[in-house]
């Protein structure tokens, strides 16, 4: 059974600009974050558009952390503090709910909630659900395709990872060494009202029976920042009702 303790955690996602990289790194390191992870990964947008507009390259800073509610709320402030989220391309912040976390990073957590004493005010946020993660594994190579279908749909952007197939039917033998294909991890968040018409596209075009070999799921995202030119929950992080 679900604790409360776990009913109240988040993992915090952060992509960014590759250029915001030492600025976030450093927002992490000032609040002695534990459990974090980074890496890097490539938008949707051709490098030359970003440069001639301002709005940074394609290359991104990926990064993973859990944290309490109130930790992930107090990061999200901090981010927004230190980085203009108003600037179409600069990146996007949000959080999912944790259904199920082990005990020892649980107390982690909690732990670092402590540590840095947050208090209750200006911590409020609601949980509206308006926008999901969108999560795709294809073949490597077709992040460019995925995005053009999932835009014709209504995404507005997208982050590719690279990363690699370790299912015992993806492996392929060459001089007797075995071989995993390389994937392409598409992140994409979207409005809730435009989630499965993205989502059919996708599997349209690049599903299981296709050469894309592909399957797609999603999540709910709880609070969100940096979608356009809009902070979407800004008003709610700072209201202190």
């Amino acid at each position: 059974m679900e604790s409360k303790r776990e009913a109240k955690l988040d993992a915090l996602i952060v992509i960014m600009d590759y250029g915001l990289n030492n600025i976030l790194k450093d927002i992490f390191l000032k609040n002695n974050i534990p459990l974090l992870i980074l890496t890097h990964g490539y938008g949707a947008a051709k490098s030359f558009i970003h440069e001639i507009l301002g709005y940074g390259g394609t290359k991104k800073i990926i990064s993973l952390s859990i944290q309490t509610k109130k930790m992930s709320h107090y990061l999200l402030q901090e981010i927004n503090k230190k980085i203009d989220l108003s600037k179409p391309g600069t990146g996007i912040a949000f959080t999912i709910k944790l259904s199920s976390i082990t005990s020892v990073l649980s107390n982690i957590s909690q732990q670092a909630e402590e540590n840095l004493r947050i208090g209750s005010e200006d911590m409020t946020i609601k949980s509206k659900e308006p926008y999901h993660l969108i999560v795709t594994i294809v073949n490597g190579g077709y992040f460019d395709q995925v995005m053009e279908v999932a835009k014709k749909a209504g995404a507005t952007g997208g982050t590719a990872i690279h990363a690699r197939g370790l299912g015992s039917k993806e492996g392929m033998k060459y001089l007797g060494i075995t071989i995993q294909p390389e994937k392409d991890l598409v992140l994409i968040v979207a409005p809730s009202e435009r989630k499965r018409a993205i989502m059919e596209n996708i599997l349209h075009e690049f599903g299981l029976n296709t050469p894309g070999h592909g399957i797609c799921f999603s999540l709910p995202v709880d609070s969100v920042m940096g979608l356009g030119a809009n902070l979407e929950n800004i008003e709610e992080l700072n209201d202190p009702r």
